[in-house]
């Protein structure tokens, strides 16, 4: 999956973004996206290994995913830090944006009868080193840890560890989840 099928996710037709399972999100139905630029932290996804799906063509827990970042040396993050490395929130939606892809590619809001919105619940993470402008390639490896389903809601979770070369700069386990909209009223 290559910087086109990424932009794809962030604002062009999913099924331009996951192939032609996601033709019917195309319109008029939505599917939940990741964020457009200059908030779209993914470059390509180059590693898949997911398990099939379910019987009923649902999905299931397991599988992981290698996405990278190429890291724009003057990108606007850099100079409105007000120093040499990547800021902190930057860095972790880097890390999380792996995961609501991974998330939508194995399927979790193709049985939805109802839009469906993505919502990161909790985790816990720790950065490691710094992302520099000069550091070249970010690396995510996700592993896709739980997957539940409850009626139209599905609660996923992922491991996440972040690389610059071989150096790991940030790790993470985070849950999210797929809730329609009267689930959310009251949040």
């Amino acid at each position: 999956y290559d910087a086109r099928s990424i932009a794809a996710c962030a604002w062009g037709a999913p099924s331009a973004a996951f192939g032609p399972r996601f033709a019917r999100f195309d319109g008029p139905q939505r599917c939940p996206r990741l964020p457009g630029p200059p908030y779209l932290f993914m470059t390509r996804v180059t590693e898949i290994d997911a398990p099939a799906a379910a019987p009923d063509g649902s999905p299931v827990a397991g599988g992981s995913i290698v996405a990278e970042y190429q890291v724009p040396p003057a990108a606007w993050y850099f100079g409105e830090n007000g120093c040499r490395s990547m800021p902190y929130a930057v860095l972790l939606e880097a890390a999380l944006q792996p995961c609501g892809w991974f998330a939508s590619y194995k399927g979790s809001v193709l049985a939805a009868a109802e839009e469906l919105y993505f919502r990161n619940l909790d985790g816990t993470a720790t950065q490691y080193g710094e992302v520099l402008p000069d550091s070249g390639l970010l690396r995510t490896h996700v592993t896709n840890t739980s997957l539940a389903r409850l009626g139209a809601m599905t609660i996923v979770g992922f491991d996440v560890t972040c690389f610059v070369g071989d150096t790991r700069v940030f790790g993470m386990a985070t849950t999210f989840g797929f809730f329609p909209k009267a689930a959310l009223a009251a949040q």
